[in-house]
């Protein structure tokens, strides 16, 4: 069999355009081989991660526990000595308010008048005397004032009762000042907004006072 040279250099291209086929077939044969064992190898680890080394925090937490419980006795502790003491503060509070309230009652002195008189008798400054010594054995404990309420029987007209209330009550912060000493804040009241059913029992001045 006679080729010509053509026919080879033909043949010789041909076998190597062949091999050359045969070899980029199997390169891409073994990348999408590849391709796919990638794929596979981060589906396992999506599904199946691999464990985390927790140990070093896990003994920074041990480490740090006894602390975290120390404090929380600690609050606690703290958290009791504050409700005692509120405890405390509430029941002084109490007492010190029933102890005024005390005060305030036992402190409370009632001057009576003549019908349309606004005179002191000496009943009356003997009365005084006798609540000033009472209020004075608190004067250094309380800081109070002193109130009047003036009243008068129905007897006479509203203009007049009005005037004799007001002569009364100044008679009787004249008397608390001048003669007794007295040196809180002394209010008067003289509105009288009813009457009892005894003209004497409306004939009279009330002195009390008021702590604040």
């Amino acid at each position: 069999m006679n080729f010509s040279i053509k026919t080879l250099a033909l043949l010789a291209s041909a076998s190597f355009v062949f091999a050359g086929c045969m070899n980029s077939k199997e390169a891409y044969e073994k990348s999408k081989l590849s391709g796919f064992v990638i794929d596979q190898t981060k589906d396992l680890i999506k599904k199946n991660p691999p464990p985390i080394d927790f140990s070093p925090i896990e003994k920074r937490l041990d480490e740090i526990e006894p602390n975290v419980q120390a404090l929380d006795q600690q609050s606690k502790k703290t958290e009791e000595v504050i409700n005692k003491l509120e405890n405390s503060l509430a029941t002084i509070e109490k007492l010190e308010k029933e102890s005024k309230s005390e005060f305030e009652r036992s402190n409370t002195s009632v001057i009576f008048f003549n019908s349309g008189s606004a005179y002191l008798g000496a009943n009356s400054m003997q009365e005084l005397y006798r609540w000033k010594s009472g209020v004075d054995q608190a004067k250094s404990v309380y800081n109070y004032s002193i109130e009047i309420y003036a009243s008068a029987d129905k007897t006479g007209s509203e203009y007049a009762n009005k005037r004799l209330r007001e002569r009364r009550a100044n008679e009787v912060k004249k008397f608390l000042i001048d003669v007794l000493g007295i040196t809180a804040p002394v209010n008067i009241t003289t509105e009288q907004p009813s009457h009892s059913k005894h003209l004497m029992v409306d004939r009279r001045v009330v002195v009390s006072i008021k702590c604040k």
